[in-house]
């Protein structure tokens, strides 16, 4: 067993070591774009500093892990087909399988991209008093599927993302009175 697999190292080297090069390349570009997105995140708004460094944050774990994913998925099939496997058949299953969850997890996906949107356009942020649809309070927690508001009476509201129309900011507005 062990000499089969010095054979394939063998002769596999070049290739090899070019997926290392390539993993650890789109590793670090990966860490120069979240950077960069990070900067552009802090656009100068007056938002307390912590609160732009907390969204920034935000943002940059969730880049950073769809990143990796992305990455350690190329660098799988890169090595699976220096090892003679045909990765055709398993891009086209996964294609499929990822299209058929798409279809039934549209909700979930539409609850994410609008919580990404909320947390980059600084719709609201913990601590803000809002007024989403019906339900008024202040802001206790954004996740990227829900925003979770508590109103006088303590009552908590759970508001999925992908259902807020409109945003009534009553913080931002004494800000800028």
């Amino acid at each position: 067993m062990k000499e089969f697999i010095i054979n394939i190292i063998k002769q596999n080297a070049i290739d090899i070591i070019w997926i290392a090069i390539l993993f650890f390349f789109g590793r670090l570009i990966l860490k120069l774009i979240v950077k960069r997105l990070t900067r552009i995140v802090d656009d100068g708004d007056d938002v307390h500093t912590s609160q732009k460094e907390k969204r920034a944050e935000t943002l940059g774990n969730i880049i950073v892990s769809i990143g990796n994913i992305v990455i350690y998925a190329i660098i799988l099939f890169m090595i699976l087909n220096v090892f003679g496997v045909d990765i055709r058949p398993i891009l086209a299953g996964a294609g499929i399988i990822g299209l058929a969850i798409g279809f039934g997890a549209q909700s979930l996906v539409k609850d994410f991209v609008s919580g990404l949107f909320i947390l980059i356009e600084n719709q609201y942020g913990i601590g803000d008093k809002v007024k989403i649809g019906s339900s008024e309070g202040n802001v206790i927690r954004i996740t990227m599927r829900s925003t979770v508001l508590k109103d006088e009476e303590r009552k908590i509201y759970y508001i999925s993302n992908g259902s807020i129309k409109d945003v009534i900011n009553m913080s931002q507005q004494k800000k800028s009175s």
